[in-house]
């Protein structure tokens, strides 16, 4: 509807006529013709010169006083300005105190989200020291060992030396068992160990092994099911085998010292009827489907201080880690969040590595077992000792092992024998960013770029072993790795 009173203009105000201007000009001659007068008179003659003028003259419209307008709404405005401020003020003085009243409840819930935000970013302070072998297995010349000296005795000599860290990490190659009613088919060689060796990890302070391997589900479900129940008897976590799929690729989560650890177990080397599938026994891998092998380490560093993957692959028998079966894969899980990635199979030692603050040990060799011939350096072996903090990887350690020819039983290597796998680690650690300091029978390795002394040590340490180096590792084999169901 059209607002009328909007549009109506205001009346003009009407001038004095001619007449009245007239009027007003004779008034004021006729007051400078009679002279001086007292103020009081001329102010009086005035007045009634206007009110008689005025009497006269048609009604004038009267036109609104603004200013007597503002002196009544002065108050006001001022109320109204003087509100305006103190909210302002009030509002830059929660936000400097973090958004909180003079009790302390919070008033801005952004305020409030942002310092929660910032509280969880940063890293919580935690120190955990770890411990990690090769390979255990319980079978043949070491089961004859255990016959004769019972289970503790195969890893008497290393017991100090692996206990002495908060998690002590192991692949356990070899099912505890004795039930071989249900072996899996074509394969060619198969694997039982004793028992009795369930002793000798919880005395050696054992904390964590990996099961996914090529050996562990060599007698399907029935061996499998006395191994789990070995080691769950003696407390000793495990990850990559299970008795169905969803037990066999679960992440191993504890929490050590203050600091979440997720330990993932998978295998590259799967023979045939090997992987867990629904509710069939078996191992994980992550050969049959990496992306989502790399999204679960993703995950998993999401949610944890700490992400350890434990890796089989590789070559039997070869020195150097392979290409494209262990150093790509390795890298991608470093990429995808792993902290350390822990690597088993070849049975002999194979190159530790610094990459992107991370690290990587491509195989460490036999911890206690006696190959069935004698190639490469099988006798070979060393443990590995770091300490995991919120800032990275610090202190490690390398402690050469040496496995008697008899029975495969391990011991500390010393003088002559400790310097040469000494070594011959940093000969095959050489281009992996790795520093060795070889201080009598020990070896402190750190990331190449982080010391040039150690860099000097390496180098050192790599004519030594180029100069004492035998050459009887020509024996390795082309690739027995790939051979699945044949390899040990």
């Amino acid at each position: 509807m059209e607002n009328r009173s909007a549009n109506r203009k205001p009346t003009p105000r009407k001038r004095p006529s001619v007449k009245q201007q007239g009027r007003l000009a004779q008034s004021v001659r006729q007051q400078a013709q009679e002279g001086v007068r007292e103020e009081s008179q001329e102010h009086s003659s005035l007045r009634e010169g206007r009110s008689a003028r005025q009497s006269t003259q048609q009604p004038r419209i009267q036109m609104p006083d603004v200013s007597a307008a503002f002196a009544s709404n002065k108050k006001l405005l001022l109320g109204a300005a003087c509100t305006l401020v103190v909210l302002v003020l009030g509002f830059g003085i929660a936000s400097a105190l973090g958004g909180k009243k003079s009790d302390g409840t919070a008033i801005n819930a952004n305020a409030s989200a942002s310092a929660s935000a910032q509280a969880e970013a940063e890293p919580t302070e935690f120190s955990v020291s770890f411990t990690t072998t090769g390979d255990l297995i319980f079978w043949r010349e070491v089961a004859d060992f255990i016959d004769m000296n019972g289970g503790a005795a195969a890893m008497e000599d290393i017991a100090d030396l692996l206990d002495d860290a908060d998690v002590t990490i192991s692949n356990l190659e070899s099912p505890l068992s004795t039930n071989e009613s249900e072996p899996v088919p074509a394969k060619d060689v198969y694997i039982i160990g004793r028992p009795e060796g369930i002793e000798g990890m919880k005395n050696s302070g054992i904390d964590i092994v990996s099961l996914a391997n090529n050996h562990i589900a060599d007698y399907t479900g029935p061996a499998l099911q006395d191994t789990l129940d070995a080691l769950d008897a003696a407390g000793i976590k495990y990850a990559g085998a299970g008795m169905t799929e969803a037990a066999a690729d679960a992440v191993l989560e504890t929490e050590v010292n203050g600091a979440s650890i997720a330990f993932i177990s998978w295998t590259d080397i799967v023979p045939d009827y090997f992987v867990a599938f629904g509710d069939e026994p078996g191992v994980a891998s992550a050969r049959l489907n990496m992306d989502a092998a790399l999204k679960k380490v993703k995950e998993a560093k999401a949610t944890h201080d700490i992400v350890i993957v434990a890796m089989h692959w590789g070559i039997e028998y070869q020195d150097y880690a392979d290409e494209d079966q262990q150093i790509t894969p390795a890298h991608q899980l470093v990429d995808a969040g792993a902290d350390v990635v822990l690597g088993n199979h070849p049975h002999v030692l194979q190159g530790i590595e610094f990459y992107k603050d991370s690290l990587i040990a491509y195989a460490h060799g036999n911890c206690v077992f006696r190959q069935s011939f004698d190639v490469g350096y099988t006798h070979e072996s060393y443990v590995m000792h770091f300490d995991i903090t919120q800032d990275g990887i610090q202190n490690l350690r390398v402690t050469p092992l040496y496995l008697s020819d008899e029975h495969g039983i391990p011991s500390v290597a010393t003088g002559e024998q400790a310097q040469f796998t000494l070594n011959r680690l940093a000969e095959v650690s050489d281009g992996m960013n790795t520093a060795f300091d070889i201080q009598g029978d020990l070896a402190y390795v750190r990331p190449l770029s982080a010391s040039s002394a150690n860099a000097t040590n390496a180098e050192a340490g790599n004519a030594d072993a180029n100069n004492t180096d035998d050459g009887s590792a020509d024996a390795e084999s082309s690739d027995a790795g790939s051979s699945d169901a044949e390899s040990e």
